[in-house]
């Protein structure tokens, strides 16, 4: 009880030293910007000023306001921070230059959407209904709003180094769970894309080290499993472009054997006068960096079916029944 008691001390005290640290900034504690949460603006709270001195941590969680505080925009942040006197040392500048640069980003895009798009932000605001899971990579270069001119609402997005979709994965399970069964998306798309690290890396003879080398492993196990075409192919670039679309290939595979997307598409398969056909849909393709193309990649799941479903119980549109009741 002592060492948790000491713990808590030292907490508060790191928290009073916190709030007691000068800011270069002309506002103090929070600069309240009236609006919905749902003007689509970034927001940073400062909750010190140059006026704040340490106190006793009673005090201070005494200090709390008993309702919630809307934070200062991020382009008022910047607008409102003067850098003459900001230290350089504890980072200080390069945190509100950070902030600057970001603020007038955001600003320039709100502008930008609600010109487009009128009314947006009031939508959006109420909730989400997209139609589309997309399972991409890391890679900044392949967002997927991006590469299809996606408006906000319209994807929900899971990202991980080359694009994986893993069983044991239960940040990906998570989401793909919540697609299907709540937000019941239409589409899943799996992109992988040229020139991808991740894919490189795995082909790479070096150990780099877990957890990294965890999941390499993964897109190994793909190679194995197309090591004969594969090594037919002479040109390296050309044998990873290829490994990186059977990466694909075998990811929409992953993602049709998964028991929410079995549940779900014998559900809708059972109910022609609602839908028409079975949901959801799985769609692999590739982004070339290159050239900003997006390939598709075509799959035979017919092959497939007649040659796994015996071993992944997979569901059979002729036989609905077979593997899964409907809900």
């Amino acid at each position: 009880m002592a060492a948790i008691m000491a713990i808590q001390r030292a907490g508060f005290a790191a928290l009073s030293r916190k709030l007691a640290r000068p800011r270069s900034c002309v506002a103090h504690a929070c600069h309240l910007v009236p609006g919905p949460p749902s003007m689509g603006l970034l927001r940073s709270c400062r909750h010190a000023s140059q006026s704040s001195k340490p106190g006793d941590a009673k005090e201070i969680m005494s200090s709390f306001p008993n309702s919630w505080v809307e934070p200062e925009a991020l382009y008022e942040y910047a607008e409102h921070t003067d850098l003459t006197n900001a230290s350089v040392e504890d980072g200080q500048y390069v945190d509100d230059e950070f902030a600057r640069d970001f603020g007038k980003r955001n600003l320039a895009w709100r502008k930008r959407i609600v010109q487009d798009n009128p009314g947006i932000f009031d939508r959006i605001g109420r909730g989400q209904k997209p139609k589309y899971l997309w399972i991409g990579c890391c890679d900044s270069r392949v967002a997927a709003e991006n590469m299809v001119g996606g408006s906000p609402g319209e994807i929900f997005v899971h990202r991980n180094i080359a694009n994986m979709v893993m069983s044991t994965d239960a940040n990906l399970r998570a989401v793909l769970h919540y697609a299907v069964d709540y937000l019941q998306v239409e589409h899943l798309i799996v992109c992988g894309h040229y020139d991808c690290g991740g894919v490189k890396a795995a082909v790479t003879n070096r150990d780099h080290t877990p957890p990294v080398e965890n999941w390499l492993t993964h897109i190994r196990d793909v190679y194995r499993l197309h090591q004969q075409e594969l090594d037919i192919i002479e040109d390296e670039d050309e044998r990873h472009k290829r490994l990186v679309e059977l990466n694909v290939i075998e990811q929409c595979l992953n993602l049709f054997k998964t028991g929410d997307v079995q549940r779900r598409r014998c559900y809708t398969a059972q109910r022609p006068e609602q839908y028409k056909c079975a949901y959801p849909r799985i769609h692999g393709m590739v982004f070339s960096p290159s050239d900003g193309i997006l390939r598709h990649l075509p799959i035979d799941w017919k092959e497939y079916m007649n040659k796994w479903k015996d071993i992944y119980q997979i569901y059979d549109v002729s036989d609905p029944l077979r593997s899964y009741m409907a809900p």
